[in-house]
C-alpha cells in the first residue's frame, strides 16, 4: 500500500464517525461535537496535497516502474485522488449546513410556483409533454363518464409537491426508498416527473386507451416497465404497498370520489404520505384517518401533535433536490460516507 494509499484509508475511517454524526437528529447535532470530528480529518487535507505531489513526480519518471499495476492505472488512481482532495471545500461547506440547519417551509407560496418567466416557461413546456401523451379527441371520447379528463397540474406546483413528500420521507428515516402512486395517473406524465424523487413510480387508469397510449409515451423516455396498472381506483387492493400516494380528483361523481378516497384511506398503513391538491377532499378536516402536514399533503395514521412533530424534523431537512450517480459515487472514496448520510439530510454536492 503506498503512502497515499494508506492516507486514504485512514480518513475513510475518520469520515465514517462524520457520517454517524450526521444521522443525528438536527437538535443533537452540536458546533462542538462537530469541530472534534472534523479537526483530526482537516490536518489530512496538506498531507494529502504532499502525498499527490510526491505521486506525481513518481508517475513522470519513466524509470519508475511499479510491476503491480500498469502505468495507466496508476495515472487513473492519481486523478481521482486528486479529484477527492478538490472536493474538500465543497464537502466542508455541505456539512457546515447540516450543523445547525434552519427550518424550511415545505411548500412555497402558491404565487411564487405560478409567478416569474421561468415558472410559466416550465409549465408551458410540461403543458406540452401532458398532452403528447394524450389520446387523439376521437379516442377520449371512449373516456369512462364519471373519470374526468386527465388535467394537468401545473408542472412547478406538483414539482414542490413531490419535493416536500421527499423531504417528509427523509424525516421520517425509512429504511427502504419510497414508492409512489399518482391515482388516476391518465397518460402517465405525473410518474415521470415524480421519478426523480421516487424512482419507483407507478400509477393507476382505468380507461384502456389511455393506458396503452401512456404507456407507449412512457416506453419512449425509458420509464419503469409496466408503471401504469390498468384498473379502477376504487376497487385497487395494493394502496398499503405504497408510501406516498398521490390523487387530483380523478372521478366527477362526489360518491365515487369519496369511495376512492375511503379507500386509499382505509388500505393506507401509518406514516403513508397522501397528496390531494384539490378542494374538497373528504378527509381534509377533523379526520382520525389521517393529518395536515402541509398545504395539499397528509399523512396517515398521525394524530394533529404527530404530524407537528413530522413537520418541523422535515423542516429541518435540505432543500437540494436529490442527486444520484453509481459512476460518480464510485470515485467518491473516502468522501462516501458523508456523501450518503448528507442526502438523507437532504444535502447534496
Amino acid at each position: 500500500m503506498s503512502e497515499l494509499e494508506r492516507m486514504e484509508t485512514e480518513l475513510f475511517q475518520l469520515t465514517q464517525q462524520l457520517a454517524d454524526f450526521l444521522a443525528l437528529q438536527s437538535h443533537e447535532r452540536s458546533t462542538p461535537g462537530f469541530a472534534k470530528i472534523w479537526r483530526p480529518i482537516s490536518r489530512y487535507r496538506i498531507k494529502l496535497r504532499s502525498a499527490l505531489q510526491d505521486r506525481g513526480s513518481i508517475l513522470s519518471d519513466p524509470r519508475d516502474i511499479d510491476p503491480r499495476t500498469s502505468r495507466i492505472e496508476q495515472r487513473v488512481g492519481y486523478n481521482a485522488a486528486h479529484r477527492r482532495l478538490r472536493l474538500w471545500p465543497n464537502i466542508e461547506n455541505m456539512v457546515n449546513k447540516q450543523v445547525s440547519p434552519f427550518s424550511q417551509q415545505l411548500m412555497p407560496r402558491t404565487e411564487d410556483l405560478m409567478e416569474g418567466a421561468h415558472n410559466r416557461y416550465v409549465n408551458h413546456l410540461y403543458s406540452a409533454l401532458h398532452t403528447l401523451a394524450l389520446p387523439s379527441a376521437e379516442a377520449m371520447l371512449n373516456l369512462l363518464s364519471d373519470a374526468h379528463p386527465d388535467v394537468a397540474l401545473p408542472a412547478t406546483q406538483f414539482e414542490a409537491l413531490m419535493h416536500a413528500a421527499y423531504r417528509i420521507c427523509l424525516a421520517q428515516g425509512r429504511e427502504k426508498a419510497p414508492r409512489f402512486l399518482d391515482v388516476g395517473c391518465g397518460g402517465g406524465t405525473k410518474i415521470w416527473a415524480a421519478l426523480p424523487f421516487f424512482p419507483d413510480a407507478r400509477g393507476l387508469e382505468n380507461n384502456p386507451t389511455q393506458v396503452q397510449v401512456g404507456a407507449a409515451a412512457m416506453a419512449k423516455l425509458n420509464a419503469p416497465d409496466h408503471c401504469i396498472i390498468d384498473t379502477d381506483a376504487r376497487n385497487f387492493t395494493d394502496y398499503a404497498n405504497y408510501d406516498v400516494i398521490y390523487f387530483y380528483r380523478p372521478l366527477k361523481d362526489p360518491d365515487g370520489l369519496k369511495e376512492m378516497e375511503n379507500t386509499i384511506l382505509r388500505q393506507a398503513r401509518p406514516g403513508t404520505i397522501l397528496i390531494a391538491p384539490y378542494l374538497g377532499f373528504s378527509a381534509e378536516r377533523d379526520d382520525e384517518r389521517c393529518s395536515i402536514i402541509a398545504p395539499s399533503i397528509y399523512v396517515a395514521g398521525l394524530a394533529p401533535y404527530q404530524a407537528d412533530a413530522l413537520r418541523n424534523r422535515a423542516e429541518k431537512i435540505g432543500t437540494e433536490a436529490p442527486s444520484h450517480s453509481s459512476a460518480a459515487d464510485a470515485a467518491l472514496g473516502y468522501w462516501r460516507p458523508i456523501v450518503e448520510a448528507s442526502r438523507r439530510n437532504g444535502y447534496a454536492l
